[in-house]
Formats: C-alpha cells, structure tokens, sequence
C-alpha cells in the first residue's frame, strides 16, 4: 500500500511538471519592430491590438517602437533621426518608456493603441493616458531624459541584431523565427497565423 502511494505520488508529481511545462510551452510570441507609420500604425490597431484581446491568454508579447531610425553616439548621449521625422522619434520614445512603466498588460496595450490610432505621438500622451488609466508622471520624466534615449539605444542595438536585417516595418517574428511570407499573412489575418502554430485549441 506504502509502495502504491509512493508511485501515484510521483504520478501526480510528474503531471503537474508536464502541465507546467505545457503552459509554458503553448503560448505563442509574436515580437514586433515598429514606428509611428502608416503601416505599422495599421498593423497595431487593426490587427495585434484587436488579436492580442481576443487571444491574450495564449500570447506572449514583445513589442518594440524604433522604426527605421538613423542613430549616431557621443560618449553615453545618443540622437536619433527617424524615417518620419522628429514627431515619430519621440512616439518611438514614449512608447519604449510606457513599456519600462506600465506594469499592467491592458493598460500598456491600450496606451499604445491610443498613441498610435491619434497619429499625433506625444501630443496624444496627456489624453491617451488619461482613457487608458496611466500615469504619466514617470513616462514623461524617462521620456524626456537621457534615460529613454538608452532605452531607445537598446532596442536599436538589438533591431541591428536581426536575422534576416529589418528592411520595413512593422517587422514580425513568431516565436522568434522570421519570414517574409509570415510577415505577409500576419498583416492580412495575425490570428489566422497564431492559431496556425499554436499547438493547442485556438480560443
């Protein structure tokens, strides 16, 4: 009886490692490079925004605002000049300090989703994060010193890390792989391509 104890105890230990691992392994991560474009501002408010609600619970996140941007360095300072002028970098900045200061997922989701739906960056920041419930305090205060400027630096610095390099955004990797076929379809229908990979039943 001692004996069948012991094995239905290792039973029930070995399941929930393999439940835990399950649930670790399922979810899909769908990581974005980004700026405050056209194309990218279609992709986050037709597409990851509306996807991301419906299917968060399988989702794992990674989005990172810095566009097509030239970066030059003095010493620990760093300037940026972006694809679509200086009203886009300092969105690409807002955005990368809101994910530093947004603990909460749907707060940081619908603060972005507002940033780029006004297509005014941060001159929609007082009222985007008064309908999203945030705080701005922090965000601006990061924003607007030499602290989101490295944050920026650092998500540059792995933008240049990519395999195959960044040619447009918004550039998207699921579960870190990269095609431009993927890249295509994810546009067009994301939770047609999440669904495709997820291992388990889509929700």
């Amino acid at each position: 009886m001692e004996g069948h104890a012991i094995v239905t105890l290792l039973l029930v230990s070995l399941s929930a490692v393999a439940s835990a691992t399950a649930t670790t392994t399922e979810k899909v991560k769908v990581t974005v490079f980004f700026g405050l474009c056209p194309d990218s501002i279609k992709f986050i408010t037709t597409q990851l925004y509306p996807v991301w609600s419906e299917l968060r619970d399988i989702l794992e996140l990674d989005i990172n605002a810095y566009g097509k941007t030239k970066e030059t360095s003095e010493g620990d300072e760093y300037a940026f000049r972006c694809q679509h002028g200086p009203r886009e970098c300092a969105a690409n900045a807002m955005l990368t300090c809101a994910k530093k200061y947004i603990a909460e997922e749907q707060q940081f989701m619908n603060f972005t989703k507002c940033l780029m739906e006004k297509k005014r960056g941060i001159l929609s920041g007082q009222e985007c994060a008064r309908e999203s419930g945030v705080n701005l305090g922090a965000i601006a205060r990061c924003h607007h010193t030499a602290e989101g400027a490295t944050l920026q630096h650092e998500i540059g610095l792995r933008q240049q890390q990519l395999d195959p390099p960044l040619t447009y955004v918004p550039w998207i990797l699921i579960n870190d792989v990269f095609t431009r076929k993927q890249l295509k379809a994810a546009q067009r229908n994301l939770r047609e391509v999440i669904c495709g990979v997820y291992e388990g039943e889509c929700p």
